[in-house]
């Protein structure tokens, strides 16, 4: 395996992506390619640390070598956990191609069958945001919900952003029919759909009863502790809270990402992956993840489909 996956040449170049120039990180093996796209500040300057500085120190060594490839990267004095993350992925995804094997099952094994739940911002006013959780047994249950929640909002709601979130004024001012449209769904698929919501704007809470309002729901994505009887998914590390978020580009590599989220067990939470990248799809999958939050417009369902195809007869994992 490791002359099969010995790394021959990572190179980076700028991609024009989403409207603005992200950077493209490619691995090449002796018999596989893996690549990841980033976003960055400064493309130009990721280019020549990538490939004059983090590129000569990997070439000539096995991919399939997660942690001695990890090891190394996080040995270079670059430190940005974006690049080096991107960098980590590309290899893994190397690594992965070079025997033949979904990344799903290079990262987990042959035991990795479960399948996340997917939960998706679908309306905001741009400070705040309600999101869908359907509870499915399959992703392709999943996303027959997801079609037709988008169907009934796209006909109330005229504005679309460029992450396929609905907008509107006030969210708490549409919270009540956010939850009518869901419920009447959840009946229609038999399926229940947890409602949820991201709030970072607790300004006006005094005025709006926001404390009370956001009682009601299932879910809660807060950047701190407050006081909530459901699910509570806080930025950081607090027993208080059910759910801990993970930005995997703040993570440095994925052996720091999977030692995180063993960490983050051990405290009595669950982890969440918050991406759109579709490697986080089989990364998920592969450390055994419940819950990913990701744009309802990026490939990461569509991934998972795909995952779910090959598995045949997979599990959701439905916290």
């Amino acid at each position: 395996m490791e002359d099969e996956t010995t790394i021959e040449r990572i190179t980076a170049k700028k991609v024009f992506k989403n409207s603005k120039i992200s950077v493209k990180i490619t691995t090449l093996t002796r018999t596989g390619i893996g690549y990841d796209i980033i976003d960055v500040e400064n493309p130009d300057y990721v280019v020549s640390d990538i490939e004059n500085i983090i590129a000569p120190e990997l070439v000539g060594y096995p991919a399939s070598d997660q942690d001695f490839m990890d090891s190394i990267i996080c040995g270079t004095s670059v430190d940005n956990p974006n690049i080096t993350m991107g960098v980590s992925i590309s290899i893994s995804r190397a690594a992965a191609n070079s025997i033949g094997m979904p990344l799903f099952r290079y990262v987990g094994g042959s035991l990795s069958t479960e399948l996340p739940v997917v939960g998706c911002s679908l309306l905001t006013d741009n400070s705040n945001e309600l999101i869908a959780i359907p509870m499915a047994e399959s992703i392709d249950e999943m996303i027959t919900c997801y079609e037709k929640i988008l169907s009934e909002l796209s006909s109330k709601y005229d504005t679309v952003n460029i992450y396929g979130k609905c907008v509107c004024n006030n969210i708490f001012d549409e919270l009540d029919n956010f939850k009518f449209i869901l419920n009447d769904i959840a009946e229609e698929e038999d399926v229940k759909i947890l409602v949820g919501a991201s709030i970072y704007e607790y300004e006006y809470a005094e005025n709006q009863d926001i404390y009370e309002r956001i009682s009601s729901l299932d879910y809660l994505e807060s950047p701190e502790i407050v006081e909530f009887d459901g699910t509570l998914a806080i930025d950081g590390i607090d027993e208080a809270a059910d759910f801990s978020k993970i930005e995997p580009y703040t993570m440095g590599t994925l052996t720091e990402m999977y030692h995180y989220i063993n960490y983050i067990l051990d405290k009595g939470l669950t982890p969440i992956i918050m991406s759109n990248n579709t490697s986080f799809s089989h990364i998920a999958v592969g450390l055994r993840v419940p819950f990913l939050r990701s744009n309802i417009n990026s490939n990461v369902l569509n991934e998972l489909w795909d995952i779910e195809r090959i598995l045949n007869n997979p599990n959701v994992n439905r916290f």
